[in-house]
């Protein structure tokens, strides 16, 4: 669905009122209902999304790029050729625009970033794919015939990959901490479920060059899975230090204050039932059977929640009781 508005040259768009003159008003000139200010008018797709942030595309800019200098060290290291990534572009598309593109075969690689929600792809053409197992296996790269990868080749790009994703993770701790977790690869990407047709996917270009080859490498991931992470990364990046540091102050005082405010707390025994007719009938000198094992220990409780166990013993001439076990889970202060 696409709207465009068109503006006549013929129409001047003057309104002619009893109080008004002739010609283009200060203000701007009415053309159709639309108040413009003589800028030219521009189409606008409503399935198409709107454009990510300054702020949020600046930060998976900067995620990316470390990445891609992690990830040539990495294949340098690897692959024992020198090899260089760069980011060539960062853009959003439509699920739909997605899986309409026309690529050349590849490998296609699911990824899920726990514990954010939804799929995420990396893409690596087969033939480069082909070349980076050439040279793990000592090979000199050269060119390779487009084909799937066989049993024996599957294991060896996974294991890289799984290296990949380990840069990758440390990359994007510029905004979120995640776990990539690989799936099944795959060589079409309309095989994996990547959302609906609507749905918004923010795509990753790197140039990647593997000694004289050079290729690309793209990554994926729905736009709804971190778009939350940059939120709260921009709002941070907003917050000055020495407003950090005051809230950081604020928190220290706050726990401090905590910490010391006088609780309540009882050592009891486990409780006994009795018939409202025991109760009733109770007199001094009767004996009450609480139920309560003398090897037991005793009840640590406050605000009704038993956080410790105690034996009976004494201090001096007064009644105490020695702790022997403490749930610091339930209390972590």
């Amino acid at each position: 669905m696409c709207a465009q508005i068109h503006r006549d040259p013929a129409d001047r768009g003057h309104v002619q009122t009893p109080s008004s003159s002739p010609g283009r008003r200060a203000g701007g000139a009415k053309t159709g209902g639309l108040v413009t200010d003589g800028r030219a008018l521009a189409s606008y797709d409503f399935l198409r999304p709107a454009k990510l942030p300054r702020e949020h595309l600046r930060t998976l800019q900067l995620a990316y790029e470390t990445f891609s200098h992690r990830l040539a060290i990495l294949l340098t290291s690897q692959l024992r050729v020198v090899c260089r990534v760069g980011v060539a572009a960062v853009d959003q598309i439509s699920t739909d625009e997605f899986l309409a593109r026309e690529t050349e075969p590849v490998v296609v690689a699911p990824l899920r970033f726990d514990p954010l929600p939804g799929t995420a792809i990396l893409e690596l053409p087969q033939v480069t794919a082909l070349t980076l197992i050439d040279h793990l296996l000592g090979g000199p790269g050269g060119k390779q015939h487009v084909r799937p990868l066989t049993d024996l080749e599957t294991p060896l790009i996974r294991d890289l990959l799984a290296d990949v994703l380990t840069e990758l993770k440390i990359g994007l701790a510029e905004f979120v901490r995640v776990d990539p977790i690989l799936g099944a690869l795959e060589y079409n990407p309309q095989l994996v479920q990547v959302g609906g047709p609507a749905d918004v996917m923010v795509t990753a270009n790197f140039e990647l060059t593997v000694g004289e080859a050079e290729s690309t490498l793209t990554l994926t991931v729905p736009l709804q899975s971190v778009l939350p992470s940059l939120q709260r990364h921009s709002e941070s990046a907003e917050t000055t230090a020495g407003e950090r540091a005051a809230q950081q102050a604020a928190r220290d005082l706050l726990t401090q204050g905590l910490r010391e405010v006088p609780v309540d707390v009882a050592v009891r025994f486990a409780p006994a039932k009795l018939r409202s007719n025991d109760l009733f009938d109770l007199r001094p000198g009767d004996l009450l059977s609480l139920g309560h094992p003398v090897s037991r220990p005793l009840d640590i409780t406050t605000a009704g929640r038993v956080f410790g166990h105690a034996v009976a013993t004494k201090q001096g001439n007064r009644l105490a009781c020695q702790v022997v076990s403490a749930n610091k889970e339930d209390f972590p202060g």
